[in-house]
Formats: structure tokens, sequence, C-alpha cells
């Protein structure tokens, strides 16, 4: 009804607009995440205009006609915008939802003066009409949203949109400070945890700030000290061969960019993941890095690429990554639903059942109400121990996980618990998965117990069990690539009202 309303009134206000604002030299990109292989695959198609992905819908395109140049190039990108103005400028919802509103105005500004290039003084105006379309319903989407649903894209088309209209002022520019520290936790991670998404936000702030200093404006000491603790934490989360981790939804696509982006304007020194905090923990040394999942879910916007890996984990050593989760894919920007499933994460599963209830259209149904966590560290080792109770209601069950990393050796210990709070009596199948990292080979020892494991780089690891274990098929999902790999198996039946499951992986 909200949207009828504005609708009616946009359509009247709109004749009044004064549409005689340059928008030259209006380019603030700072590093570029367009997936141009995706859009090369469907942009000389015809009506792709058409297409329900991000891609076309956020005008992402326009990125990679401007990469393509040419008369090519600038005829693809007008055409385009003034073909999809005539069929959705009358529409209310989709594709006015979300911040694909945001995306399109920034991708059209930021290519303004190539698209114009070659204009006639009619399309100039009429790429300028579509342009303050977009600015005035920026303005009021961004007043009418819940601050849980705005997202840097929101608020950086809301910033520039405001200086254009001379229209920003001391409470507005609060307003975008206070909205944008929101998404960040206080250890200074996007609060989507994922490190691709945590790295945008970043950018996006780098790209917020550079719009106030060209407008001669400043951002806060609250604003400056946001971006430092952001960057100083995105420092943290490589693993040891230089990929990020494959949490929520990460991918490696753009993990050069992102390296090449940092310790160039601040000075980075190490962190240490504080104990008590909920989100990705990790442990870090000269040859070992280990990631693990103790995300607290929530329903928020923000979190709605959140997968159900709880207490999942990945690990790293002497330059390689042994430990992952499957993964995910950015193609047309649509993550297969099977990918954010608990089985596609090396964590602990009961029946085959997702810990979070995932819905395609929401982040959650259902999620663990409580996720705890707690790290200690002595001379000898680090310990990491969460639990969470996302098994409760159906199985009546709570999981617990506890890693030591050894510090004097290349040896990490798990034990695995999982524990009844009724009197067994159904029949609950549990699965511990250790997905590997793509190119390992393996051999059982006569036990079955152990698992030697051979990297693609000829480096030998042991896994060991107090239990039989078996290996399954599985995939890696990174790059957009899907290769095939393999799952080491912890399964059995609850039998009793505790069981604890010890394993360790070695360095031989």
């Amino acid at each position: 009804m909200i949207k009828k309303i504005f609708y009616i009134f946009f359509i009247l206000y709109f004749k009044r607009i004064k549409k005689n604002i340059p928008f030259l030299d209006l380019n603030f990109r700072r590093l570029d995440f367009t997936n141009y292989k995706q859009i090369r695959s469907f942009v000389f198609k015809d009506n792709f205009i058409y297409f329900k992905n991000k891609y076309v819908q956020g005008f992402e395109f326009l990125n990679y006609s401007r990469n393509l140049g040419g008369k090519i190039g600038i005829n693809i990108s007008k055409s385009s915008i003034f073909q999809w103005f005539i069929i959705n400028n009358n529409k209310i919802n989709y594709p006015w939802v979300d911040d694909l509103t945001s995306k399109r105005l920034i991708n059209i500004i930021y290519n303004y003066e190539y698209i114009n290039s070659s204009s006639t003084p009619y399309e100039r105006q009429m790429l300028n009409k579509i342009i303050f379309y977009h600015i005035e319903r920026v303005i009021f989407e961004n007043k009418n949203k819940k601050i849980a649903d705005v997202t840097s894209s929101d608020l950086k088309a809301y910033t520039l949109s405001l200086f254009l209209l001379n229209k920003m002022d001391e409470r507005k520019k609060t307003e975008i400070e206070s909205r944008l520290v929101h998404q960040v936790d206080i250890f200074g991670m996007h609060r989507s945890y994922n490190i691709l998404e945590h790295a945008k936000f970043i950018n996006d702030l780098y790209e917020i700030k550079n719009i106030f200093l060209f407008f001669k404006s400043f951002t806060s000491k609250k604003f400056d000290q946001t971006v430092v603790k952001m960057t100083s934490s995105l420092n943290e989360y490589f693993h040891s061969d230089g990929s990020i981790p494959l949490f929520n939804g990460s991918n490696n696509i753009y993990t050069e960019n992102i390296k090449n982006s940092l310790n160039k304007d601040v000075y980075l020194k190490s962190r240490n993941y504080p104990s008590n905090l909920n989100g990705i923990a990790y442990y870090k040394d000269k040859g070992r890095t280990l990631f693990f999942d103790v995300v607290q879910p929530n329903k928020d916007v923000i979190s709605s690429n959140l997968n159900s890996g709880t207490l999942s984990f990945e690990f790293s050593g002497d330059g390689e990554k042994i430990i992952s989760n499957c993964g995910a894919s950015e193609s047309f920007g649509k993550n297969p639903e099977y990918l954010r499933y608990s089985a596609a994460h090396s964590t602990i599963i009961l029946q085959n059942t997702n810990i979070s209830e995932i819905n395609e259209k929401k982040s959650y149904i259902k999620f663990p109400q409580s996720v705890s966590f707690n790290s200690n560290s002595t001379e000898d080792e680090v310990i990491f121990e969460s639990s969470h109770n996302g098994y409760l209601k159906k199985f009546k069950t709570i999981v617990k996980r506890k890693i030591s990393i050894n510090k004097n050796k290349n040896v990490i210990n798990g034990e695995d618990t999982i524990i009844s709070l009724k009197n067994i009596r159904d029949r609950i199948i549990y699965d511990i998965r250790f997905h590997l990292s793509d190119g390992f080979s393996f051999n059982f020892t006569n036990n079955k117990k152990n698992l030697i494991l051979k990297s693609k780089f000829k480096k030998m690891w042991l896994f060991k069990c107090d239990s039989e274990i078996v290996v399954e098929d599985s995939i890696l999902v990174d790059k957009n690539y899907t290769l095939p790999t393999n799952q080491i198996v912890i399964k059995g039946v609850l039998s009793t009202n505790k069981i604890e499951k010890k394993w360790s992986l070695e360095k031989i």
C-alpha cells in the first residue's frame, strides 16, 4: 500500500525535477567486482534485458560494455538502458527491490561519460531523466527501509544522491554513518560473515569516503576507525595458500584483487580473535591457519547468505589447504541451495538434517538459538570450544566441538560430542564430515581408523580417529569451477546419551 501511494506521488512529483545537474567525473570505483565471464555469456543475446539476474537488473553489464569499448559497447549500454526503462519504469515491485535500484544508479553514473561519449542531445536528456528517476527512488527507499535491510550499495547511492540534489546535511551524514556501522560487529567483521562481502563492504566504505571528499565534505573519526578495523580484520582471513575461507557463500574469484588492495593505505597489525565472540574464529601461525564457524544466525537481510554450517572448520598448512567446505558458485548471482546445506560443510550432522532450516527466499526458517564459543591459550596449545542447540527441538540434542592446535607440533586434535537430553529410543544417525581440498589421494591403514593423505604437492598428512572412518565423494566449488574431491566421514548411531568422537590431523 505504501509503495502504491509513493508511486502516485512520484509520477506527479517527477515532472518537476530539475534535470540539469552534470554527471561528469563521478566515477569513484576503487575495486572492480564485476564478473565479466558471466556477463559475456549473455550480453550479446537479444532481449537479455528481460533476464532476472543481478548482472542485468543491477546494470553490472555496463561495466562490461565499457571494458569492451568502441561503438559496440556504447550501443549495448544505451539501447539496453532505454529498453529497460520503457519496460520497468511503471513497476512497483521487482526490479525495484532489495538494493537493485541503488546498484543501477551507481553503475549508470560511474559509466556516464563513456555512455554519453557519442550521444545525441535527446539521448543525453533521456539518460539524465532515468538517472533522476533512480535518485528519487533511492532516497525514498532509504527513508523507508529497516536499518537491517539497508546495504552498503544503498548507502553509497543514497550519499551520492543527496550530494547531487544538494540535500546533504549533518543529520543525514550521521544517519549514513550509523547505518554503515550497524553492519559491522565489534570485532570489525561484516555481519554477513562472508569474507568476500566483507571485502566489498570495505570497498564501498572507501568509495563513500571519496564521494564526501569530492563534494568537499568529510567523514567522522568513527567512520575512519571502522575502515581501519575492518581492513585489519580482513587481513587475517586468508589461508596459508592465499585463498579466503569458503563460509557463507564466499568464493575466490576476486581474491587477488582484494589482496592487492590491502596494506597500502594503513598499517595493519596482526589481531587475535577474542573469546566469547560469535563469528568466524581463527588461529594463525607461520605455517598454519584454522577457521571455525561460530556465527550466531539471525533473520536479518544482511545475513541472507548465511549457510547451515555451524561448527564447520577449514584448515591449511605448509602453503596448501587441506580441510575445506564445499564452497559456493557465483553463477548468475545464485548459489545452489545444496551448497548451503550442513552436509556441504566440515561439521557434525544428525539424520542428514540441516542444522539451520534454509528457505530460498529467506535467510532461515529455523536456526540455532544459542551458539556459544570460548577459546583458551596455554604454553603448548590453543583450544577452541563451541556448541549449538540447532538440533534441540527436533532431536533433543546438543552438539559440541573442541579443536586443539598444538603450538609445537604440526598437529590439530578434535573432539566432537553429541549429548542427548532424553532417553535414546529412536535410531539417530550421525555423520561427522571433513571435506578435503582438491588434489588429495589417500590410503587406509589396516585398522580403517587411520588415513594417509597425499596432496598434489606431494606433502603427507595423517588423519586419525578413535573409530572406523570411510571416504566418500565430494566436490569443491570455487571461482565458478566445480572440482571432484573426497570427504572423510565418521559415521555412527547415537546409542547412549553422550557420544564422543576424537580425531586428529598431523603432518608426517
